[in-house]
């Protein structure tokens, strides 16, 4: 049976439709649902008589229960072999109301057709939906000491813009969509039948980050210097597509002009392979680093319900830190590190208070999303912290604008700037031999944690993962002034 999800997945791409039924990705989300939203939302809406479906339900099974209940939950639907399942249906005088659920705090208008065809396929069952409404998260909800499902939830007409506006409502939208449910599905089976050919590199296979079936749709090494490595570009498949397939061959008018992209024309002419704009990082490192130098990285767990008192949905809370300090040019490295599990917010900023020195520069990597706004959503939980917190987070160097700005261009970049990459690229060092070697595997560590809080193990795995990355900006910052040096 096909779902709402396998629609999504081939509405995307047919061959990543086709690749996903072969051969499934592991999904690992950025955020812990750590409450059920169905069971939440059935104490928001009241419900107390109700048929409740289950996971594989034939589509008969709910059919049969129409005229012994008001209300139906999690119940499946099915036309041919589309299943979908609808999690709150509610008779009415005339009708029936269709009440989804959403996770997220701004459910997007983009969702509407999808909610369109749950709705189609009731129509193909006899059901006449006069109504359709949303529950999803208050995005200014602050919890208290316990959750409260009446205002962490809302009940909603509408969708939102990307600006997070309203215009119409779910059902406006929605009866709006022009379905051809038919030959969607006849697409999708074909789509199964065999591997689809011919697929052309585009935006799709990147957008947001490139597919999990990237390498296997183009198994062919991808050269540094490939114009499909130029950033911020909405021309470099038309480029590609004129013969222009390397960096160096691009002229003035194949870009849009930015920074980046001239560094990255510049970095693929020259016999070096690299861009290295002096004079501006010599006023940079001379404007901004002050030492004592303090290198410094969190780690941090993302929630969809607030678990504890002073948070909003989709808040953090910092588990780790890892702190290099470099008190003068080149003198030993000292290093401070945390580790803390349940709610350590309160211990992980008297630690971090304690230990971080009073002056100099922090350097950070990414400072502005992601350890200036932890530090930042954490002086609003603990006002009394507020302004020791502050005075850390104002002291903050960003190590990643130099490379994000187009002061700094390798070729062996190709386009992207992470720390990993950069260390890889300008040093000896790399997170391969490492156990954790990615951000999101060391959430998942630190969950396991939270059940064995004697775990050495993954205690010394997370401080090795979170103290490489402060090491890491040590390398990055010294390759910078030794580069600098040469130009002396």
């Amino acid at each position: 049976m096909f779902h709402i999800s396998d629609i999504k997945k081939y509405n995307r791409c047919d061959r990543y439709f086709y690749l996903n039924q072969l051969a499934p990705k592991p999904y690992f989300p950025f955020a812990t649902c750590n409450e059920s939203t169905l069971e939440l939302a059935k104490q928001f809406l009241n419900c107390t008589e109700y048929y409740e479906g289950k996971s594989g339900d034939a589509g008969e099974l709910v059919l049969a229960q129409l005229d012994h209940y008001d209300t139906f939950v999690a119940a499946r639907f099915t036309y041919q072999d589309l299943r979908v399942t609808i999690p709150f249906l509610r008779k009415q005088q005339d009708g029936y109301q269709v009440i989804f659920t959403n996770n997220q705090c701004f459910p997007k208008e983009s969702e509407a057709a999808y909610l369109a065809i749950a709705c189609w396929v009731l129509k193909q069952n006899g059901i006449q939906v006069n109504d359709v409404k949303m529950i999803h998260l208050a995005a200014d909800y602050v919890r208290e000491e316990t959750l409260d499902v009446f205002k962490v939830l809302m009940l909603d007409d509408y969708l939102y813009h990307d600006k997070k506006q309203t215009h119409k409502t779910i059902f406006e939208i929605i009866s709006e969509q022009k379905l051809d449910v038919d030959n969607l599905l006849i697409g999708m089976r074909s789509a199964l039948a065999e591997y689809p050919e011919g697929k052309q590199r585009s935006s799709v296979c990147t957008h947001r980050g490139k597919c999990d079936y990237f390498d296997r749709c183009f198994n062919q090494e991808e050269k540094p210097d490939s114009v499909y490595n130029l950033v911020q570009s909405g021309m470099k498949y038309d480029l590609v597509d004129a013969g222009k397939t390397e960096l160096g061959m691009l002229d003035g008018d194949d870009i849009e002009g930015t920074r980046h992209q001239y560094a990255q024309i510049m970095a693929a002419r020259s016999e070096s392979g690299l861009y290295f704009d002096v004079f501006a990082m010599r006023d940079w490192v001379k404007r901004r680093i002050q030492y004592p130098i303090t290198y410094l990285d969190f780690e941090w767990e993302t929630y969809v319900y607030p678990p504890y008192q002073g948070m909003k949905p989709y808040d953090v809370l910092v588990f780790q830190y890892s702190m290099h300090v470099e008190n003068t040019p080149g003198a030993p490295l000292l290093h401070e590190q945390f580790i803390g599990t349940g709610d350590c917010r309160v211990a992980f900023i008297e630690d971090l208070l304690a230990k971080i020195p009073a002056e100099g520069s922090v350097m950070v990597y990414n400072a502005v999303g992601a350890e200036m706004l932890r530090l930042k959503q954490l002086a609003v939980q603990f006002p009394q912290y507020s302004e020791r917190l502050k005075a850390i987070w104002e002291r903050m160097v960003d190590l990643s604008l130099p490379f994000s700005t187009g002061n700094i261009y390798d070729v062996r970049m190709a386009g992207a700037y992470s720390l990993k990459k950069l260390v890889e690229i300008f040093t000896d060092y790399d997170y391969h031999d490492l156990s954790i070697s990615h951000g999101m595997e060391a959430v998942a560590n630190w969950r396991s944690l939270q059940a064995d809080e004697i775990n050495d193990e993954i205690r010394e795995q997370l401080y090795e993962y979170c103290g490489m990355d402060t090491y890491s900006m040590v390398l990055v910052y010294h390759m910078i002034l030794d580069v600098l040096k040469k130009y002396e």
